[in-house]
């Protein structure tokens, strides 16, 4: 995520953008009740551009998705270079592969994702950025 810095705000913490539409993000916030009172609490970040539908319930949450991504798209460009789509479907289809779960840092679902892509990017021929924009 990229941020933007407005003018006259030398030392300030620059304003964190919205990913799709590049708008500046606003804090939303919920009420609970905390110590006997009705408090706003931060919940999270959305992007007031009315076309956008961006939420998300904090910035460090957005980052941990992003490394999950490149996760996913490195093990799927390892299983696209090793791999037939015949094997990748078979390997689908049963338990997931404890070795490579551990070697890569994936968890179950994300390695049948990265396995669904490799088989997406071989049968379309396709990179595996262009076949995780098919998954998404």
């Amino acid at each position: 995520m990229t941020e933007k810095r407005r003018q006259g705000q030398r030392g300030a913490t620059p304003k964190p953008l919205c990913p799709k539409c590049s708008e500046i993000l606003k804090r939303i916030y919920t009420r609970e009740l905390v110590d006997g009172k009705q408090r706003y609490i931060p919940a999270g970040w959305s992007c007031p551009s009315v076309t956008c539908d961006h939420i998300i319930k904090d910035l460090i949450e957005l980052k941990d998705e992003e490394e999950n991504t490149d996760k996913v798209k490195n093990f799927a460009e390892a299983c696209c270079d090793q791999n037939s789509v015949k094997g990748l479907k078979e390997a689908l289809t049963g338990e997931a592969n404890e070795t490579e779960m551990k070697k890569w840092n994936l968890t179950d679902d994300q390695w049948r994702e990265a396995l669904k892509v490799a088989i997406i990017a071989i049968e379309n021929n396709l990179s595996v950025d262009e076949a995780i924009k098919c998954i998404s």
